[in-house]
């Protein structure tokens, strides 16, 4: 990929609309034709709904023009788009912060997800990524709740103590 230069420009468009097959290809296209490059992305299936979040980057002229006709993609494709103009990714800097991955499940019920970024939010750790995904239990049925996250942890906390409050909320929520 070629080297990023001083008027390269970032823009984040998210989207959501009835799933179909085709929806990637279509917005892959339109990012192509204005000269612009998907540099990250999430999409998922959510319900019958296709639900991406992207940033795209190319020059600032290409960039300023995906985000003016970005209403064409929505009417193209039959998607709800929205579009900010954002800022080169920082790279997290590797000192300040420790990458650490939490993962969990449990018995589905309101409030896991809450109870575990609460507890992050307090001890300054910002979380990175977050998957969640309800299932049934194979024999029993059970609903069941799981979730994977990447957090950034400050290089001042203590990874065990960290872990010590995680397994309190983990073992109050019932989540293994």
């Amino acid at each position: 990929m070629p080297e990023k230069k001083n008027d390269t420009g970032y823009l984040v468009i998210s989207a959501m609309g009835p799933d179909r097959p085709g929806l990637v290809d279509e917005f892959s296209r339109f990012v192509l034709e204005r000269g612009c490059n998907i540099e990250d992305s999430r999409m998922a299936i959510l319900g019958g709904e296709f639900a991406f979040i992207v940033l795209i980057s190319g020059s600032a002229a290409n960039v300023g023009r995906a985000q003016k006709e970005i209403g064409k993609l929505g009417e193209s494709c039959g998607l709800s788009v929205t579009a900010k103009a954002t800022v080169r990714p920082r790279p997290t800097a590797a000192l300040a912060f420790v990458p650490y991955r939490i993962r969990g499940t449990g018995v589905d019920h309101p409030g896991i997800v809450h109870k575990f970024s609460h507890l992050l939010a307090e001890s300054g750790v910002n979380i990175e990524s977050l998957e969640t995904h309800s299932f049934n239990a194979p024999v029993s049925g059970t609903p069941l709740f799981h979730f994977d996250m990447v957090v950034q942890v400050p290089a001042t906390l203590a990874i065990a103590a960290l872990r010590t409050k995680l397994g309190k909320v983990a073992e109050r929520e019932n989540v293994d």
